[in-house]
């Protein structure tokens, strides 16, 4: 079992930075390539951004190459309340006293004057999901019961704002009768990682106007401000923290920097003052410790744990080895191991493992903050314990950067065990598993969230993006802006005029779930909100994973001539499940006739209605 002593000790308060700087780079540049691909290309890990690099701080993402499809993942919650609607008028009181006799008329009988006169119309319920005045509205497609955006997923219909009714005005700190203030923290003097368009500023209201346009926002627009990042030290980052406020008492904010540094604690100061943050990925414990402000594009670590913890137990722990690459282990009884990063909980995954009906043989952690030459140095710690323990198969809870430290340490050690994909800090990416040690990951099945890639087509996103600006998405804030500003920009949509941060939460989770396995489709993950589905409330998407494999040979050729050598095969066309969802009996991986690499159409189910803009 475990041993306690692999835990790292907690660090000292004045090395928080340091140990949070690795994590959060890594986080922040697999978070951000994880969007970039959903946004630009239908649902993959298929950027080809070039070959991950070794155990340093990754650079900036850049732009991906135009015929790289990317891929396009949200997703939104019916479970929830919807947003309380507003309190109606009361009818006029009935008068008690009966009507006076006349000497013109004989004496009248008792009259109710009220129930006479004509009824106070009723004031309308916002934001009247579901009610036939929302499929009313012009702005609604009744047939499928969404606004007229071409988005698969696009927010349910609402009722159409009358002009010049009264919205509340300033219900919460940011919001005022005409405008809903988003602050977005951007690298300081950066004007855009590839820019055709601009400055990141101009990205991002490219963005912006989209929705502005296209979205109910009760009488209100969204109106963007900009501070530039002044450091990463903890005082800058709740300076920064202090100026958006001070400067312009933010309702939303969010951290587009890209170093990654410090993010997590801008983040959390913010949302300490009141403010939802919307980010790319947060963790189970900051969701769960400021409810309501804390909101994440990624799935959280204990979604991906209980994937993987379910898979294991239907899929695999109960069969013999049969994909090691050490003839020796093949036909042996699984002897599973794990190793994590110490951003999870070995206590939840061993008790999701015993859930499961299997036991972890050993458990060893390692720190994403640690500098390079002790991640290195742990990893081959880590392969001489694994190997010491007889495991063969290894989940593997790992960034995208570890893991190529760890498959390179492996490999050192002649320890050659079957890997379990988790996806965790994307490295279910092609671009970055192109880097890790072939030897060792030609072994590596599991699940993971990205989907099937439509080769050489632009994604739901961009399609939108030109739809509305009767261009493609040039910059890279361009097409992750609107991936960003998807979500939040539905849950305003919903919530109702009286917006506040509880209405902003109803208003989150009265969205139904959409995308992948809510909807049968396979190139972008299911995503929803709320409570109901997993045993907490859900503040983050990507709620389901697709089985998937990697294939060091699988090549192929895009549009322009460049070929593309190594690729994730999906199982069974793509297909998505769900917590709960996984079938049991043996995974059919490694079989090139039972799994796709990339499509060339979307499926029906992943096809955007089309309108006229």
């Amino acid at each position: 079992m475990t041993d306690s002593a692999n835990t790292p000790e907690p660090a000292a308060e004045g090395s928080l930075l340091r140990r949070m700087r690795w994590y959060l780079a890594i986080a922040v540049v697999a978070a951000v390539v994880v969007i970039v691909l959903i946004v630009s290309g239908g649902g993959s890990d298929d950027d080809d951004g070039g070959d991950a690099t070794g155990e340093t701080a990754p650079p900036a993402a850049e732009e991906p190459a135009d015929d790289e499809p990317m891929d396009d993942a949200t997703g939104d919650d019916a479970t929830g309340e919807t947003a309380p609607p507003a309190a109606e008028e009361p009818a006029d009181e009935p008068m008690d006293d009966a009507t006076e006799p006349t000497d013109e008329a004989p004496e009248a009988t008792e009259v109710d004057t009220a129930a006479a006169e004509p009824a106070e119309p009723a004031e309308p319920e916002f934001p009247g999901i579901g009610s036939e005045a929302a499929l009313a509205n012009p702005h609604c497609d009744p047939e499928t019961g969404r606004i007229r955006v071409p988005l698969v997923d696009a927010p349910v219909c609402v009722l159409e704002w009358p002009e010049g009714a009264d919205n509340g005005g300033s219900t919460a700190p940011g919001v005022t009768a005409e405008e809903i203030v988003m602050v977005v923290r951007v690298d300081a003097g950066q004007t855009e990682m590839v820019s055709n368009v601009g400055s990141i500023p101009r990205g991002w209201l490219d963005g912006a106007d989209i929705f502005n346009q296209n979205y109910e926002f009760w009488g209100r627009q969204v109106r963007l401000e900009f501070i530039d990042a002044s450091g990463s030290t903890e005082v800058a980052l709740r300076a920064d923290a202090t100026q958006a406020v001070n400067d312009f008492e933010p309702f939303l904010a969010f951290d587009a920097t890209t170093s990654g540094e410090g993010k997590a604690i801008f983040e959390a100061e913010m949302a300490a003052r009141g403010v939802i943050v919307w980010s790319t990925s947060a963790s189970w414990q900051e969701t769960q410790d400021q409810p309501g402000f804390r909101w994440s594009q990624l799935a959280d670590d204990r979604v991906t744990m209980l994937h993987v913890a379910e898979y294991i137990g239907k899929r695999v722990a109960d069969y013999p080895v049969q994909w090691a690459g050490d003839d020796d282990m093949i036909g042996e009884p699984r002897r599973i191991g794990m190793i994590y990063t110490d951003r999870w909980s070995r206590d939840f995954m061993e008790e999701q493992a015993a859930q499961n009906g299997f036991e972890l043989v050993e458990a060893v952690s390692y720190d994403e903050g640690a500098e390079n030459t002790q991640r290195q140095e742990r990893a081959r710690v880590i392969a001489a314990r694994m190997k010491d323990a007889g495991v063969t198969t290894v989940i593997a809870g790992t960034d995208n950067l570890f893991t190529r430290t760890m498959t390179e340490a492996a490999t050192e050690q002649q320890w050659f065990p079957e890997w379990i994909i988790t996806g965790y800090s994307g490295h279910d990416v092609a671009f970055f598993a192109r880097g890790y040690d072939q030897q060792q990951w030609a072994h590596a099945f599991g699940p993971g969230p990205l989907g099937l890639a439509v080769a050489d087509q632009p994604s739901a996103l961009g399609l939108l993006f030109e739809w509305h600006h009767g261009r493609e998405p040039v910059s890279l804030s361009e097409r992750f802006s609107i991936s960003t500003l998807k979500w939040p920009m539905a849950c305003l949509h919903l919530a109702g005029p009286d917006l506040t941060p509880e209405s902003f939460s109803q208003g989150c989770f009265a969205q139904p779930p959409s995308l992948g396995s809510y909807c049968d489709c396979v190139t972008s993950p299911g995503a929803a909100f709320g409570p109901g589905r997993l045993p907490w409330t859900d503040y983050t998407g990507f709620d389901d994973m697709t089985e998937k494999w990697w294939d060091p040979e699988f090549e192929r050729t895009t549009a322009n001539g460049r070929v593309i050598v190594g690729e994730y095969l999906k199982v069974d066309d793509g297909r998505r499940y769900a917590v709960g969802e996984w079938t049991a009996g043996q995974p059919r991986v490694f079989d090139p006739d039972a799994a796709l690499g990339v499509l060339y159409e979307p499926p029906p189910n992943d096809t955007p209605p089309s309108y006229e803009r």
